[in-house]
């Protein structure tokens, strides 16, 4: 019972982490882009803190399973082909970029 807790927290952790950075990615001052720096960098951050927090790293899968399903869900067209991350440098940079830091972060040792 204690895994399923730690697992479901960890999958809404992920999915608001994943809300939150497609909100900010796309936003700059100036030439530099703030927001998808802060993204990632709160992505990351969040997936280590949840395997510190829980002491095991199998956790961060369940991070990756519902940041990647905002991520993903996002990056598609909607009903009236509205889209949350555009296709271009931004937006490419936050699903690429994003998931290979967050696949990555599962077996870091912080």
């Amino acid at each position: 019972m204690r895994r399923l807790i730690e697992n479901l927290s960890t999958l809404a952790i992920g999915i608001v982490v994943g809300t939150l950075g497609v909100v900010v990615h796309n936003y700059s001052i100036g030439w530099f882009p703030f927001g998808l720096i802060v993204a990632l960098a709160g992505s990351v951050a969040a997936s280590g803190v949840m395997g510190v927090h829980w002491a095991r790293r199998g956790v961060r899968i369940w991070f990756l399973i519902g940041w990647s399903f905002v991520a993903l869900r996002a990056g598609m067209f909607g009903n009236s082909d509205e889209l949350l991350i555009m296709a271009n440098g931004t937006g490419s940079a936050y699903l690429g970029l994003g998931f290979l830091l967050v696949f990555l972060s599962i077996w870091a040792r912080i």
